[in-house]
């Protein structure tokens, strides 16, 4: 069961689920998304128990190696294949329209650079 608190910021107060960042190790209300002050260590040592934490966004078209586990946009080979930005291996778990996907999102994001 996770852990409630009601929020002490001006015009927020409502009682909801916080979630501790583990970067700064401070508490953010789930409502207003601002720092809830005067957490106790005991509460925060709670919080990161329960599994109550942020989790960073996952990035757009990200996809999970299957040699490294890890999960991110693909790049391409020089042949124009999508391999994993991590260890250089070969997607092969990419279905065909998704693959056109992550390509055009390669495309449109060299643009912004």
């Amino acid at each position: 069961m996770p852990f409630m608190m009601n929020c002490n910021n001006k015009g927020c107060g409502k009682h909801q689920t916080p979630a501790l960042d583990l970067k700064d190790n401070d508490v953010y209300c789930a409502e207003c998304g601002k720092t809830i002050v005067g957490v106790s260590i005991f509460m925060k040592n709670l919080m990161k128990s329960l599994g109550q934490v942020r989790k960073p966004p996952r990035p757009a078209y990200s996809v999970r190696c299957d040699k490294c586990k890890q999960e991110a946009l693909p790049k391409l080979d020089t042949t124009g294949k999508l391999i994993c930005s991590w260890c250089n291996h070969l997607h092969t778990n990419i279905s065909g329209p998704f693959a056109i996907l992550i390509k055009k999102a390669i495309a449109e994001g060299d643009k912004d650079i």
